[in-house]
């Protein structure tokens, strides 16, 4: 539907006059621009644009900044090692083989309360790192971890100043409380 046949009659002949009759006062269109632009009913596209651009600006800046923060703090912490005198230790995790299954809130209880363990070691100035494993694999063939009985759950990674520090570290692991067994290895350096 084509928009004058919206209009009356009337309304096409009123039209039609304003585009035949004088000129609007010189300086009018400005005004009316400059009111509405104040009452916030319509924006500058240059200001729009100006807007738009420091915004923009200011994004990369920010990301500019964190990208050279991660470098200065990386290039404080060569390849993640371990501090002076400290020794790097894997903890394995292994399900426990007749722990019923864990319903999701139980599951989250327990990540919970292993990562507030390592929170609490990360405060007391051990660097660790750990992840759950998931109960699927690609086996890529029999070898003696394949054929275990209990799975593989999850790990741990820390550092510790002699081995007695580190058995103490990995005892004190939520997971033997839960029936799990554990096995911790020193990693040796490459």
């Amino acid at each position: 539907m084509n928009r004058d046949d919206e209009l009356t009659s009337e309304e096409k002949r009123a039209l039609a006059e304003l585009a035949g009759g004088p000129e609007p006062p010189a300086g009018l269109e400005d005004a009316v621009v400059e009111r509405l632009s104040r009452q916030g009913l319509i924006t500058n596209t240059k200001t729009r644009w100006a807007r738009w651009a420091v915004a923009a600006a200011a994004g990369i800046a920010l990301f500019a900044a964190g990208l050279a923060l991660g470098q200065r703090r990386s290039a404080g912490q060569p390849d993640a090692g371990p501090a002076a005198g400290m020794t790097r230790y894997a903890l394995l995790l292994y399900n426990a083989p007749d722990e019923p299954a864990l319903s999701d809130s139980q599951m989250a209880s327990r990540v919970d309360e292993y990562r507030n363990w390592a929170i609490g070691l990360r405060q007391s100035g051990s660097d660790i790192s750990g992840e759950k494993l998931a109960s699927r694999n690609l086996d890529l063939g029999s070898s003696a971890a394949a054929t275990g009985s209990e799975p593989l759950g999850g790990f741990f990674i820390f550092s510790a100043k002699d081995p007695a520090a580190a058995l103490a570290i990995a005892r004190s692991c939520p997971h033997l409380k839960h029936g799990g067994r554990a096995e911790l290895r020193p990693i040796e350096e490459t």
